[in-house]
């Protein structure tokens, strides 16, 4: 261990000296690493983006339960105990039928002030279900229409369902492509370390007869991988950090409607660059180090 932590100067000089020799080699290797981390970047932020707009439209994803006129406040009360006892259901607020009437005249304007009045007002009491899982939607409206009391059910049908099926799949797909970017960085960075160690074929050879040891061969192409990884993410990892707070000042925060809200750029922008850069060390460093030892083949 002594040895190793006195070899580190020598070894980290070692991996500047090999990539200003073989420069070439290490910026087609940095720029496979940028192409892949770039989109890797890209995929994060809109799978990230598609994972809040999920969220911002689940979270408008209400059941409605309409309630008979002759239901009582005791029996209100335990259909709310009810409602809330529900898998998937959350938060159960009540409104009135006269509140009911005046939110359809804010929303659709005076034509429908002529049901104003005790009488005349068609609406029924409604108990609102806020729920806090929006899989569970289509559960809570058939349990819901099931219990004694209950007029009607409304949730908006089986196209709410195929939304949030949608949306649930674009998010999932979209980690999974983040993770294929990941490996693909890897790939690539194995494959030039591998072309590089090709080159330098002769000389690993001579430290190896010498008597080196495995971590003296290999912890130099390590650094160098971590260099490469850097430069590689420092033009991705630049790029999110200032350009995902450009669009979203200029979109303003929302994309197309209100429904689809951007997420904050700060602290999300400088967590993605932080990722951005952390994956290409990482990345870098890995993909050296599995060239080197599937190239030595062997082992002190």
């Amino acid at each position: 261990m002594l040895l190793f932590i006195k070899s580190l100067p020598r070894m980290v000089r070692s991996a500047n000296k090999d990539i200003s020799r073989h420069f070439s080699t290490a910026f087609s290797s940095s720029l496979s690493i940028a192409i892949a981390l770039l989109i890797a970047a890209f995929m994060t932020v809109m799978a990230a983006s598609v994972d809040q707009f999920t969220k911002n439209i689940e979270s408008e994803f209400v059941v409605q339960v309409s309630l008979l006129p002759t239901v009582t406040e005791e029996q209100r009360q335990v259909l709310t105990d009810q409602l809330s006892a529900m898998e998937g259901a959350g938060e159960v607020t009540f409104s009135t039928r006269e509140q009911e009437l005046d939110e359809l005249i804010a929303q659709n304007g005076e034509i429908f002030s002529q049901y104003a009045g005790q009488d005349r007002n068609p609406l029924l009491d409604v108990l609102t279900v806020h729920l806090e899982n929006a899989q569970q939607v289509e559960t809570v409206s058939r349990e819901a229409e099931k219990l004694q009391g209950v007029a009607s059910v409304s949730y908006g049908g089986s196209m709410i369902s195929k939304i949030v099926d949608v949306f649930d799949a674009a998010r999932t797909g979209g980690w999974i492509l983040v993770g294929c970017m990941i490996l693909l960085a890897v790939y690539l960075t194995r494959i030039s370390v591998k072309m590089n160690i090709h080159t330098r074929q002769e000389e690993i050879a001579i430290m190896r007869q010498v008597g080196a040891f495995n971590w003296f061969i290999t912890t130099p192409f390590v650094f160098e991988g971590l260099i490469i990884g850097f430069w590689g993410a420092l033009v991705p990892g630049l790029l999110v950090l200032t350009g995902y707070p450009a669009l979203y000042n200029l979109l303003h925060g929302v994309l197309l409607s209100d429904m689809f809200v951007l997420i904050p750029p700060w602290p999300f922008a400088a967590w993605v660059s932080a990722g951005v850069f952390g994956i290409g060390l990482l990345t870098g460093a890995l993909g050296s180090w599995l060239a080197v030892r599937k190239y030595l083949r062997w082992y002190r």
